[in-house]
């Protein structure tokens, strides 16, 4: 028993080390294969780099004069390339000094001398070739998003007419109920079109877009419209002896509520004129009362005040036989 139990602990002691073994074994393995992949990225990135000649760099700056040549003679904005044509022109020329400096090129004491001093407050280390195809590569990126934007612009104001002219067709755009909506779409069309004329690509990009939602509510709009309309023309042809006559009931019926309203409300004012009358009456009695048998008022306050009620019953019986005539005909 002890025996056995001897030869169990041995086994699972050489089962210990037999994986410890083999672990460390593939750990060293990965590191090394880790290594190995970083190290030929870091040679293939610098084999990249020094693949991009002096002449390479300076035939991309020639093709992107030719680009900005033509981007004129077809009527576009060049600022935009015109920066990065110098940016890249002077990239060209800090790659220049920066390869005499790091001695990848023969050069003269003098050469190195003009690279010292045009390089003398830049890190000039990092500096190669490749970093003038930014710029290069920008302004071919430049063109191809001009071209394709004046395609899109002159494609959406194209669709824009046609749909109009379609909904004149049909007779829905004159009776369209929000003219404005098409006058801000138009706005919107004319604010890409500035945009683009002022190279604020993204910009003109975004008003397209904006420019596609709004048209695309006006159409979905006009196209409901239009359904209604067609609708209520058919409603009304299936219908249109009922609507008739329920047109005339309804009538009917609101010319004798409006003359039993207007009724009821020349009765309330004649009532109202009847009470004013009896009370001016009553306020003239009690005047003379107060002025001949009480001596309470002076006879000026008694002529103003017997004037004024005066004037005013004699408007109220000008006015209250008008009033009775009229509500005796409703």
């Amino acid at each position: 028993m002890k025996q056995e139990l001897i030869i169990i602990i041995l086994c699972i002691l050489l089962v210990l080390g037999i994986s410890f073994f083999i672990l460390n074994t593939q750990k060293s393995n990965f590191i090394g294969f880790v290594a190995y992949n970083e190290s030929s990225e870091n040679a293939i990135q610098q084999e990249e780099n020094q693949s991009i000649t002096k002449e390479a760099a300076l035939q991309a700056i020639n093709e992107s004069e030719s680009i900005i040549k033509e981007m004129q003679e077809n009527n576009f904005s060049v600022n935009y390339m015109n920066d990065s044509l110098i940016e890249a022109r002077r990239v060209f020329e800090q790659a220049k000094y920066a390869s005499i400096l790091r001695e990848d090129v023969n050069s003269t004491e003098k050469e190195k001398q003009e690279a010292r001093n045009a390089l003398r407050l830049i890190k000039w280390q990092d500096i190669t070739y490749e970093d003038v195809l930014v710029y290069t590569k920008d302004i071919q990126k430049r063109k191809e998003t001009a071209f394709l934007l004046m395609d899109k612009i002159f494609v959406e104001e194209n669709n824009f007419k046609q749909d109009e002219m379609e909904l004149k067709n049909v007779g829905l755009y004159i009776s369209y109920p929000l003219p404005e909506l098409s006058k801000e779409i138009q706005n919107i069309l004319e604010q890409a079109k500035i945009a683009f004329s002022e190279e604020r690509y993204n910009d003109a990009e975004r008003l397209l877009e904006d420019f596609n939602l709004a048209l695309e509510k006006e159409k979905t709009e006009v196209s409901t419209l239009s359904g209604i309309k067609k609708g209520a023309k058919n409603f009304f042809q299936r219908y249109w002896i009922q609507i008739i006559s329920l047109l005339i009931v309804l009538g009917i019926i609101g010319y004798f509520t409006n003359k039993r309203f207007e009724k009821k409300l020349l009765t309330n004012k004649i009532r109202k004129m009847k009470t004013e009358e009896k009370v001016l009456n009553d306020l003239m009695k009690k005047t003379q009362t107060e002025r001949f048998r009480e001596n309470k008022i002076s006879g000026l306050v008694y002529n103003i005040r017997m004037k004024k009620y005066k004037e005013r019953l004699q408007e109220i019986k000008e006015e209250l036989p008008v009033l009775e005539r009229k509500r005796n005909k409703i």
